[in-house]
This record gives C-alpha cells, structure tokens and sequence, in this order.
C-alpha cells in the first residue's frame, strides 16, 4: 500500500491485550466526528486551544484501516495494523479515545510480540524516544515492513517476548511502588523538596545535561524555578528551567505561575515537574504559555528507565535493589 502510514502512537501498555492505543483529550470523543474539521470544530466549542498539540491530535484521528501502529514500550515495541474502528472509554488516564489495532502475536500462544529495541536500528530506536505522544515513522517503513517479515516468519520464537513482559511488568510495579513511596516520604531522599530537586538534577546529567540546583532567590519577584539544565554540541544547544513540586495529590497553579513569570530567551524551555498529578485545566494553561508539564506517573517512568545509571548512593536513598528482571523498591 502505497498510501500506507507507518505511527508512532505512545499508548498506555495495559490497552495492548484488548488490542486498542488510546488518545487522550476525555473533554471530546473522537468517535463522534466525521473527518478532521468536524474534529476541530468539537475542539472549539469546548474552547479548547490545541496549540502544538493539534498536529498530533490530527495524526491520531488520521490513521485509517491498514495503517501500522508502533507502540513503544519498556525495552520493546510492539507492532500491529489499524483497523480503522473508534471508540472512547472511560478508565484510563490520557487513553480515552481508543483505536482498534491487531498487533501481531505469538503463534504458539497468542500473546502480543513484543520486538525488543535493541534488534531495531539506532535510528529507529533514538527516534523511538521521543516525548511526541504520536508521531510519523513513514521514514523507517521498510525496516518496519522487514520487522513484520520476520515476526511473522519466525512466529515470533526469535523475540524472548517472555521476558520482554516479564521485565515489563516488573518495571511496570516498580514505578508504582516508588511513586508511592516518594509522595509517601518514605526514602532517604533529603526533606523540604531539596531531594527531588537532586533526583532530577541527577537525572537530566544521566541524559547528556550539565545541571544544578539554582539557588533560592535566583529570580526577581514572584518568579522561579529550582533546577538549570544547558545540553549543547556543534549543532545545537538548549537550556531547561524546571520548577520542581513534590506532592501526593493535585498540583496546583503556583508553579505554573512562577514559571510564567520568568522573562527568558526564545531557546529556552521551562518544565514543571511534579511527583503529583495535574489537571487538566493547568495543562491547558500550562499549554497556552508554551511550559511544558511532567505529571508524577510520567516522573516515574523516567525514573525507572534510567534507574540502571543512578549512583549507588541514590539507589539507596530510594530503597531499590536492580536486578534485569526482578525489580523491587
């Protein structure tokens, strides 16, 4: 199929078994519009301003039946083909709005494939790691195409997908439990906030940054943020401030607020990270002011996937003991 998309789609992995991604967006249902004006209209008279998210919105609402879906998921992806059928339930956080795919699955067992990264091309799987909830992956067609072939040569044997689910899981439970545990006060971290903001200052240092905690009162007024991260090489450079809350429930909109105060250069990112939830009204403004957000559950992914990296004090400090497959904290 010559008009064939190959997507990116970053869908909450317990969607896989009912062979569904979702989409966030609950405030509309996706199934209810015709084509992508009727979409955007139904986004307009729930004032709604989609701002950079509109493209991905259209993205998700363009796949059609045939269309491959990519989902990525811990150390793995899996890969299937849309069918073209909508739906929208409740239940599910950022998944409402659900598209029926038919991953591919083990012949033996029926149990979805799941194609681990590190058989996929460093382009395919850098790409991979993009924060973009969906996104085009027309450019690595053919190896998507030739990845099928052989899953749907081998059965899927080739795979380990076993372990893949098992170390999945495991992953899956330990976020859960160190959220838990974080929000609860119950690590070593340092009190008042000043452990998180060293957690995610090590962090970012794991993924290339140079950074630091800021000092309190860097800024003027009721402006602030607590953490400075600069990345830069021959071809680019970019600098994140990031206003760090440590919370068990909803954050609020102060540090949305003392984000928006800061006066700062075109290049310059701001980031509210919190351990707590957002809603969506904050993500929204959040949005508008072009501040981008991490919620606690997207903190503790990130957490995990780099906890492999994470000084031996650290570990810790957190309670975790790392082990492939067996993860517990």
């Amino acid at each position: 199929m010559e008009d064939q998309k190959v997507i990116l789609v970053r869908s909450p992995a317990k969607l896989l078994h009912r062979h569904q991604v979702g989409h966030g967006w609950p405030q509309v249902d996706f199934s209810n519009a015709t084509d992508v004006a009727d979409l955007m209209n139904a986004f307009a008279e729930q004032e709604i301003d989609l701002g950079r998210r509109r493209n991905q919105v259209k993205r998700f609402f363009s796949i059609k039946e045939g269309d491959i879906v990519v989902v990525p998921l811990y150390k793995a992806v899996a890969i299937g083909f849309a069918t073209g059928v909508r739906s929208y339930e409740t239940g599910i956080k950022n998944a409402e709005n659900r598209l029926e795919v038919k991953f591919l699955c083990h012949e033996h067992d029926g149990t979805i494939v799941r194609a681990p990264r590190d058989d996929l091309s460093g382009a395919l799987s850098s790409r991979l790691k993009v924060r973009i909830a969906v996104a085009s992956l027309n450019e690595f067609k053919q190896e998507i195409h030739e990845k099928i072939d052989q899953i749907k040569t081998t059965g899927g044997t080739n795979f380990s997908s076993q372990i893949k689910a098992q170390e999945e899981a495991a992953a899956a439970r330990l976020q859960d439990q160190l959220l838990k545990n974080i929000r609860d006060g119950n690590t070593r971290l340092e009190s008042g906030g000043r452990g998180l903001e060293k957690l995610i200052t090590e962090l970012l240092c794991i993924e290339g940054y140079d950074a630091k905690v800021l000092h309190t009162r860097s800024f003027e007024g009721a402006a602030d943020a607590d953490i400075e991260a600069i990345r830069s090489d021959h071809l680019s450079s970019s600098r994140l401030l990031i206003q760090v809350k440590h919370h068990a429930g909803n954050t609020g909109l102060h540090g949305l607020r003392q984000l928006q105060q800061l006066e700062t250069d075109e290049d310059v990112q701001k980031w509210l990270i919190t351990t707590g939830g957002l809603s969506q009204k904050l993500i929204d403004e959040a949005e508008s002011y072009d501040i981008n957000v991490m919620d606690g559950e997207g903190f503790s992914e990130w957490l995990v996937k780099c906890a492999n990296q994470l000084s031996e004090d650290t570990l810790r400090r957190l309670g975790i003991e790392v082990d492939p497959i067996s993860w517990t904290a």
